[in-house]
């Protein structure tokens, strides 16, 4: 497989942690090597793999009692162990009881990933119709509907949707509890737009197949998926990654073509070493395409 890079657009702008990125697709003219120096954005403090992590400062809590410390890890694990591979999260979202700093990848803002996609889209959706999976604490969610798109969001954790409706409010949003393993007829090839962040690197490797797929069933003919994820540099580390977060192979980015999906561009920071890098990945369903039912 050939990268080649996308002249027309360069590095990304606007990143609010200083990291850019670079795009690359597959069309178009070769790369003659890696991107010109002036195309690229260095990421000034050099702790980039804490904000691959999500390690971004939160808004701290108003509130003087300590947050909990829980351990993420275990937890998932705990409920791998017993066949409930997504039921730890809303033991997560429950455990934190009120403290965001106790969610891992909770930033208390919209991703900066899109909010650069929303500004400057790769590639337009055809409609207003957008579904954010997992969507946490509502703030990509949130910022879907300030652009005026018709938003439906859901997570898996009833906890977490009732946080985030809290949070945000509901003006322009459809909140729903569900799992992404087991999502309703209703919405297949039913969305323009679908904003996936950081959800499918929270889920163990057995099932993250299984989740790339349904996230494709989600999208219309002619529709978009924009998707932010963790990806290891290599086999080996993706093999070896203690997670969650678990940094995904990128031939595991594969399952989204069984969905039906083309790759329209993929996204990132100059790993510049680092074992692992968060990717923003565009997909789209062609316009005469039929979702995956099933």
């Amino acid at each position: 497989m050939e990268r080649v890079h996308l002249d027309q657009r360069g590095v990304l702008r606007g990143l609010r942690d200083g990291a850019g990125l670079t795009r690359w697709r597959f069309r178009g003219r070769r790369d003659q090597g890696r991107p010109p120096e002036d195309r690229r954005l260095r990421d000034p403090v050099g702790d980039l793999i804490g904000r691959l992590l999500g390690r971004r400062s939160p808004r701290r809590s108003p509130r003087r009692d300590p947050a909990p410390d829980i351990d993420v890890g275990g937890l998932a694990t705990s409920y791998l162990e017993s066949g409930d591979p997504t039921g730890w999260f809303d033991a997560l979202y429950r455990e934190a009881d009120g403290h965001p700093e106790s969610i891992p990848w909770a930033g208390l803002a919209t991703h900066p990933y899109v909010v650069d996609w929303l500004d400057d889209p790769v590639v337009q959706p055809p409609g207003r119709r957008a579904i954010v999976v997992g969507c946490g604490l509502g703030d990509d969610a949130a910022e879907l509907a300030r652009r005026g798109f018709e938003v439906v969001a859901f997570d898996v954790s009833e906890a977490a949707v009732d946080w985030a409706r809290t949070r945000v409010g509901a003006d322009g949003i459809d909140w729903h509890t569900a799992d992404l393993l087991a999502i309703p007829g209703e919405w297949h090839g039913a969305f323009d737009l679908v904003i996936e962040v950081r959800t499918v690197q929270s889920l163990p490797g057995v099932v993250r197949d299984a989740a790339m797929q349904a996230i494709g069933s989600l999208v219309a003919p002619g529709g978009v998926v924009v998707a932010v994820t963790l990806v290891a540099t290599d086999a080996d580390t993706a093999r070896d990654w203690a997670g969650p977060p678990w940094a995904q192979a990128p031939s595991e980015l594969a399952a989204y073509r069984a969905a039906g999906l083309e790759r329209v561009a993929l996204e990132h920071p100059d790993p510049q070493g680092e074992a692992a890098m968060e990717v923003r990945l565009t997909l789209k369903r062609p316009a005469a395409g039929l979702p995956l039912i099933g």
